[in-house]
């Protein structure tokens, strides 16, 4: 019976969970040490990290949604030092998640980092990346209803200026929108808008080098007491 009840609450919290509104989960992986994508991990010079975004939809008000249609938003930094070596962006949008022809850019100013649409230098919420996905009938067996949906993401190599944590957000006043296909006949101009929370942003953690000093030290200890 404690099965069945523990059972039962699971199914009530991924209940609860789906019915909730949009959110955007931002994750991080380093590519160079191994390793799953986290909502933090550590790096370090010349390491190449992989920044996701997954998105979660909820059921709207006028009915079950089927899968994510639309959502456009930027990603931004505040910590991402100029010695950072950006990969290619272009169309990073990823799996069923790249309808339309779109490019992004990564508008850089210092330490502070905005993906975009390539056409948004004026930083407006309407131009950031589009995340879109083609209707269920016209997807057919590859409309994906996964819920949350990898949708994009992107990869840097941490340069020797970077001296503070990174972090990644996708902030809510550049979020435009945030839609579902509540059918299956659905087009792309009228999907059902939901509500959205405030994202499950990223850090890249980046030791200080006193911390790096004394992670050698330590090892040439422990080899010293193997000897």
């Amino acid at each position: 019976m404690k099965k069945i009840a523990a059972l039962v609450a699971l199914a009530g919290l991924a209940a609860a969970a789906n019915a909730g509104p949009g959110k955007i989960d931002i994750m991080v992986r380093n590519v160079t040490q191994g390793g799953a994508a986290a909502n933090s991990v550590t790096a370090t010079a010349g390491d190449t990290v992989e920044v996701t975004c997954w998105y979660y939809w909820g059921n709207p008000s006028s009915g079950t949604a089927l899968g994510l249609s639309t959502v456009i938003h930027n990603i931004t930094s505040a910590d991402f030092d100029a010695s950072n070596t950006m990969f290619a962006t272009g169309d990073m949008r990823q799996g069923r998640f790249n309808f339309g022809a779109q490019t992004q850019a990564a508008f850089r100013s210092g330490s502070s980092l905005r993906i975009a649409d390539a056409g948004n230098g004026g930083d407006v919420a309407a131009g950031g990346i589009s995340v879109k996905q083609a209707a269920p009938s016209a997807s057919g067996a590859l409309f994906d209803s996964n819920n949350p949906a990898l949708g994009y993401a992107f990869t840097f190599v941490v340069g020797a200026g970077q001296a503070t944590d990174i972090n990644f957000d996708a902030p809510l006043n550049r979020i435009n929108s945030y839609r579902v296909y509540t059918n299956g006949t659905n087009t792309t101009g009228t999907p059902t808008n939901i509500g959205f929370d405030a994202t499950d942003g990223a850090t890249v953690v980046i030791p200080a080098p006193a911390s790096l000093a004394l992670l050698g030290l330590g090892g040439l200890v422990a080899g010293r007491r193997r000897r």
